[in-house]
């Protein structure tokens, strides 16, 4: 994770929280719905807040929830005590093991790392899967004309296909790419990627 944005997020670590737990992700829900498994191992790398690990056990996933930013995970288990939440960091994943979950949800994370990482990170978000599981992916292009926002946090540029070709080097196969609306700020766009990894791979 590209360090300048973690230290924003650990110190503004409640503010972001309470926004993030204000809103309901619902193009976000639909797509986990359709694509995940109930019941089965599910990890939320980046999971902020802790709103959507809250709302995948709550659906039927049992899930751990990871997240780069100390102060995050934190706030996160201020709100939600019974949730087991943890702290680890794109892109190695280092403390998560091998083929450890089925179902594997990124949702808005992978813009805050520099472009070089993009391929590493998406190796390991694949190394955690197991066979045949399923990954969903989000991400969003800053709001400025710029990768920094004015907070200071970095929203690198991911082109879609690039996107597609680590996957492939990783052993995932795309299901689906998709563009929604953020639902609360015009103009703002969110790119989500369905993936499962090759039984082979």
């Amino acid at each position: 994770m590209d360090p300048t944005t973690l230290a924003v997020y650990d110190a503004e670590a409640e503010r972001f929280a309470q926004t993030q737990r204000s809103k309901t992700p619902l193009a976000l829900q639909r797509q986990v719905l359709a694509a995940f498994v109930p019941g089965q191992p599910t990890v939320d790398v980046g999971c902020g807040s802790g709103r959507d690990t809250a709302w995948l056990v709550a659906a039927g996933f049992p899930t751990v929830g990871y997240d780069g930013s100390i102060g995050m995970v934190a706030a996160a288990r201020a709100a939600y005590p019974e949730l087991d939440l943890r702290h680890d960091t794109l892109p190695h994943l280092a403390t998560i093991p091998d083929e450890g979950y089925t179902n594997v949800l990124c949702s808005a994370v992978l813009m805050h790392l520099p472009s070089e990482a993009l391929a590493p990170a998406v190796a390991g978000l694949a190394r955690i899967m197991r066979r045949g599981g399923r990954l969903v992916l989000t991400y969003r292009a800053s709001e400025t004309t710029t990768p920094r926002e004015p907070d200071g946090r970095l929203y690198t540029p991911i082109d879609q296909d690039e996107l597609a070709q680590c996957c492939a080097a990783s052993g995932l196969h795309v299901l689906k790419q998709d563009v929604e609306a953020d639902g609360g700020r015009v103009g703002v766009h969110w790119s989500i990627v369905v993936a499962e990894r090759l039984s082979q791979a």
